[in-house]
């Protein structure tokens, strides 16, 4: 059994995740999008708008500069990718759909949220009702249903009877979602958003899903465990190791160890390690790098929590913080907030990570901050005097 040290899981990561290349300073083409979008397999979606919205993130912290029209093009235009329930809100190549009909499958089963299970049981004639408005409207937005029916819920939940009925008629494949100007879910059925000749082909059968699934989620990682596979796509089964070692059996993968894990790992067949990995760029709290926690405090030995659920009070780091790597390693992190108004990119808060330069990190990170600025909209960056990096990053920023 081939034994790979921790750095080379390191580097197999970044590789398999599309960091080996480098950045352009051009605007990236559509198929460089959709290249990147098939290394990643999935990307997660956030509403959260304060630096950019973090679906875009992964794409610039991967190519550089791109024009972000190009991706509303390719997913709601040419519908060459669709939105998904797959480690959680997400968006994935359409090309790929009939593998995730196993995720709709079970949600018609009740394995989804409580509310939603409840809607479809108790009130199946509503939910027909909506997705029959849909068909002759469509795509819609809840509050343009007919009949909405409103509830008194604040807060994170579903406003009104309709939007549960819409978000149930989503997770079991009957309705996909295109998006507005302001990133507002609109409902519009399947067929209508993932083509045709796709649709039309075979179910895979739950057993040829799932070890698909398992085998993006290993190409996505690089080398992963079988706990980081489940996780990819959040796709639980209770037999998942035997699917594994089939799996080795008829030649796709193979079973390694890395020095550390304690456990045993997976990969494609014949990977090699690349031998460095010269990234540096701003990540998305919500990159797939990132949203693993403690695969990524294993592999990086960086410890990350969103803190946007938190009182400012209990905030260690910060509202949003994005990690920041530099040659292939997470060396520091960085509270950001886009001031559209004043065209200001603000450094709330900057940090290094014990071990690491803090001149070196905060050259590195100006760089990255200077060309996030652009990507963004921003002509000026203001540093705040929070965080142990602050006051060197002040510096290079008065120096450029």
């Amino acid at each position: 059994m081939i034994t790979f040290s921790n750095d080379d899981a390191r580097k197999l990561f970044l590789s398999a995740q599309g960091f080996e290349g480098k950045r352009t300073q051009r605007n990236s083409k559509p198929a460089e999008l959709e290249k990147v979008m098939n290394t990643m397999k999935v990307v997660q979606l956030d509403a959260v708008p304060i630096v950019v919205r973090s679906q875009y993130l992964p794409f610039f912290s991967r190519l550089g500069k791109y024009d972000m029209s190009l991706y509303e093009q390719i997913a709601y235009k040419h519908d060459k990718w669709f939105e998904l329930w797959a480690h959680e809100a997400s968006i994935a190549p359409s090309i790929n759909e009939p593998f995730f009909r196993l995720l709709k499958q079970r949600a018609k089963r009740g394995d989804t949220w409580k509310g939603l299970y409840e809607v479809a049981t108790q009130e199946p004639e509503y939910v027909k009702k909506v997705l029959n408005e849909v068909k002759r409207r469509g795509p819609l937005e809840a509050k343009e249903l007919s009949d909405p029916r409103y509830t008194n819920q604040s807060g994170w939940g579903s406003r009104s009877v309709g939007q549960l009925a819409l978000n149930w008629l989503y997770r079991i494949g009957e309705l996909g979602i295109r998006r507005g100007a302001n990133f507002e879910k609109k409902y519009d059925t399947i067929s209508n958003i993932v083509p045709h000749e796709i649709l039309a082909l075979r179910t895979p059968t739950e057993e040829e899903s799932l070890k698909k699934l398992f085998y993006w989620a290993i190409e996505a990682m690089g080398v992963a465990s079988e706990r980081d596979i489940r996780d990819y796509f959040r796709v639980r089964s209770p037999n998942t190791i035997n699917l594994l070692q089939e799996m080795e059996e008829e030649g796709v993968t193979s079973e390694v160890k890395v020095e550390g894990w304690g456990r045993i790992a997976y990969t494609a067949k014949d990977v090699d390690a690349p031998k460095r990995i010269s990234s540096s760029c701003l990540l998305s709290p919500f990159d797939p790098i990132i949203w693993n926690r403690e695969r990524l405090k294993r592999i990086f030995n960086f410890d990350y929590k969103l803190e946007i659920y938190k009182p400012a009070s209990k905030r260690q780091f910060g509202y949003y913080v994005l990690p920041f790597m530099h040659h292939g390693q997470i060396v520091g992190r960085v509270d950001l907030a886009n001031r559209r108004t004043v065209s200001e990119l603000e450094v709330l808060a900057a940090y290094c990570e014990p071990s690491y330069d803090k001149v070196l990190v905060a050259e590195a990170m100006w760089q990255e901050l200077t060309l996030l600025a652009a990507f963004v909209g921003c002509s000026t960056i203001k540093v705040n005097r929070r965080g142990n990096l602050s006051q060197q990053l002040s510096r290079e920023g008065k120096g450029a």
